[in-house]
């Protein structure tokens, strides 16, 4: 009889601890969260939307689009038909304006992804860019303004000790640089990666990291992408956005270790188009994804930049500067 239930307590101990390696409290990696019911994801191609490569196939909580310009998504947030969406960081504040306080900042996606580089170019420090050229794409954006800013916490102002030269696309930029000994270029990743695979050997080079200048500028990273959300998925959703926020972290923790699966999956969801490229450029991306405690150092970084947008041109961030109202205060 004894060693009937020594049988028994040992099956029940067994199935207890087999019951617990399910729950939050028994193991290291808790149990997939569901959501309420499936959100709609916007971002964009390129480093602003790689680092949610992973939700593309969470069909079952996420309808997640990728788009070419932030003007396709925009109308989509507004309206609705978006709950969340991967943008530029000033069109936080410029769709919060716009909407009265209708869309909210949740946490930067990608840092700093500028690069200042160079074919031949002997530049060793910011201000060898004196009377030089800078070649560029993105005027009247977030580029323009942060080299502007770079240029004037060295001592000289665009248009006058630095001409830049605007171009229509980073593509254009890159084929002037690449065929051009002696241009100076300012491009995001992976246009950088491209310009390196193709001229690296001939003389093309990184000068410098624009996120590294930003942060001498200003004390803060550069938060170049931002994840937003309608206010009143925030409000009513909470949970759901918690649970979007878990698993982007967990992408972006993903693509981060620049693994052969990564780069390839970023190829795959049409992200990028070479995985060689994208592999390459995934550490220049800088992408992040703060959840918890952490979304208090991603709002600082936000606050800083749109500080800086609004002092230089408040139409940059839809002509009035955001209070806290703007940034998401987690659950």
């Amino acid at each position: 009889m004894k060693k009937r239930l020594a049988v028994i307590l040992t099956v029940m101990l067994a199935a207890f601890a087999l019951a617990g390696c399910g729950s939050d409290s028994g193991s290291d990696e808790p149990a997939e969260q569901a959501v309420s019911e499936v959100v709609n994801v916007a971002v964009l191609n390129g480093p602003t939307g790689m680092g949610a490569v992973q939700l593309t196939d969470m069909t079952e909580k996420y309808n997640l689009k990728s788009y070419e310009a932030p003007t396709d998504i925009a109308p989509k947030l507004i309206s609705g038909e978006v709950d969340v969406a991967a943008l530029p960081s000033n069109m936080a504040a410029v769709l919060f304006n716009k909407t009265e306080g209708q869309v909210v900042a949740v946490t930067p996606v990608a840092l700093g992804v500028l690069y200042i580089i160079g074919n031949d170019a002997d530049v060793k420090k910011v201000e060898d860019l004196s009377g030089r050229t800078i070649v560029s794409s993105g005027q009247g954006g977030t580029p323009e303004y942060a080299l502007e800013k770079i240029l004037e916490n060295s001592g000289m102002t665009p248009g006058e000790d630095v001409q830049v030269e605007w171009l229509a696309s980073h593509a254009d930029v890159n084929q002037k640089l690449l065929s051009e000994p002696g241009t100076i270029a300012m491009v995001p990743e992976p246009f950088v990666s491209v310009a390196l695979a193709q001229g690296g050997e001939d003389g093309v080079e990184v000068l410098f990291d624009m996120n590294n200048l930003w942060k001498e500028a200003t004390g803060q990273e550069f938060p170049m992408g931002v994840l937003v959300a309608r206010s009143d998925f925030t409000q009513n959703r909470s949970g759901d956005l918690e649970v979007l926020l878990a698993d982007l972290k967990a992408s972006v923790d993903f693509v981060n270790e620049g693994s052969d699966e990564a780069a390839q999956l970023i190829v795959d969801k049409g992200f990028l188009g070479e995985a060689a490229i994208a592999k390459a450029a995934i550490p220049g991306c800088s992408l992040v994804c703060f959840t918890g405690d952490q979304l208090t150092k991603g709002t600082e970084m936000l606050k800083v930049f749109n500080q800086t947008m609004f002092e230089m041109n408040p139409e940059s961030v839809g002509g009035k500067l955001p209070g806290d109202e703007l940034y998401y205060q987690g659950k």
